[in-house]
């Protein structure tokens, strides 16, 4: 008779009290990961707290907490979030990028739709649940809504960053493809100031229209900006958040600024953390105020606060060629997808004792033990698009 009361008793608790936990688990899972518990965006029904994670009990959350399940029964590193690159054209000529002093290479071919779907579905079957479309600049691709398509919406959610000078005309497209986030790069407020940086006037206000439009179709906006100890000091990410409030976007990310691409020069980024702290902290009012959209900093998230720089770990970066890299920002390469199974790229990048657990204290990029080691190597080179 005990044991059936208890029983029933157990029931009844479980009843009353798993809604608010499950609550309790949710908020502590966000806060550990973004700094902050707020819901920013409901799209096609799923609350959403930031364009990096899956929407909240959507499919692709549900596959990436299977998959954690699995690595810790299997004790084996697996990809949840994957950058693909579509293309190695720009139109813009940006002070900082990473990618045209580190992986063009203008002698190869970028990969076809169906050499993207083949690459797509390996990292797929590898438990990848968030997949970045990436560039060059992903919208002068004119089949990218094709890629977009072949993403399984069971397993992977979909972002795009982009400069969002052809956005406007092509956000209906991308959302019928299957797009879910976009991250809209704008790294000043001011409009001189950010076409300036970005090498292409007009590119401001062709990127706020881009905005508008994009969501006007539902999806979850994000502005991503690149800040530098010198623009933080001048007060230039305060401005940037305000303008994200101001035109209703759902995030903000902040990447610190890495010594990579045409930044190579930038030493005196490597070690270099006294204002990154100072940074995280002062992005604490704007999370804690429900007005403005979430905010969060790629230097908190590979911090011991968080999950740690996860590069190798449970990300990783393909190129236009189908390269495989750690990330966006180390050019050195571990293999091919086009020539041997990503499967195996990956197990001999994961299974290497630099990237077998994720690095606190921040991205290895910006750390001396890490470069001393020659995890990083860049190349040259430049592509403009081909007019047509």
């Amino acid at each position: 008779m005990n044991t059936l009361f208890n029983k029933l008793r157990l029931k009844w608790f479980i009843a009353r009290r798993t809604l608010g936990y499950t609550e309790d688990y949710v908020e502590h899972l966000y806060r550990i990961y973004l700094n902050h518990t707020k819901i920013i965006h409901f799209r096609d029904g799923y609350p959403v707290y930031s364009l990096s994670t899956p929407a909240l009990f959507s499919k692709p959350a549900a596959n990436f907490l299977a998959r954690s399940l699995y690595r810790s029964i299997q004790n084996k590193n697996f990809p949840n979030l994957m950058s693909f690159a579509v293309n190695d054209i720009c139109d813009a000529a940006c002070e900082h990028c990473s990618f045209f002093t580190g992986v063009d290479d203008s002698t190869r071919a970028v990969m076809s739709v169906d050499q993207c779907r083949r690459v797509i579905r390996q990292a797929l079957d590898l438990g990848v649940s968030i997949i970045n479309f990436v560039g060059g600049e992903p919208l002068l691709r004119k089949d990218l809504p094709d890629i977009i398509n072949s993403v399984d919406k069971s397993q992977a959610s979909t972002v795009l960053f982009t400069n969002g000078s052809q956005l406007a005309e092509r956000a209906v497209e991308l959302r019928r493809a299957g797009l879910d986030s976009v991250y809209v790069s704008i790294d000043a407020a001011s409009a001189e100031q950010h076409d300036q940086f970005r090498g292409k006037p007009g590119l401001f206000n062709k990127a706020m229209e881009g905005i508008a439009k994009a969501k006007a179709t539902g999806m979850t906006i994000g502005l991503s900006c690149s800040i530098s100890p010198e623009s933080f000091e001048a007060g230039a990410l305060d401005r940037i958040i305000e303008l994200g409030k101001q035109i209703g976007i759902h995030e903000v990310l902040i990447f610190d600024t890495m010594p990579t691409g045409r930044y190579q020069h930038r030493t005196d980024l490597i070690d270099n953390t006294d204002w990154v702290e100072t940074m995280i902290d002062s992005l604490r009012p704007y999370n804690e105020d429900p007005s403005y959209p979430g905010v969060i900093s790629f230097a908190y998230m590979t911090s011991h606060r968080s999950v740690g720089c996860s590069c190798g770990t449970s990300y990783l970066y393909v190129s236009p060629y189908g390269d495989i890299m750690s990330c966006d920002f180390n050019h050195a390469k571990f293999g091919n997808a086009l020539e041997t199974p990503l499967y195996k790229i990956w197990d001999d990048l994961s299974s290497r004792p630099e990237f077998q657990q994720a690095k606190w204290g921040g991205c290895k990029i910006k750390s001396s033990d890490f470069l001393g080691n020659g995890h990083h190597q860049a190349t040259n080179g430049i592509k403009q698009p081909v007019k047509q």
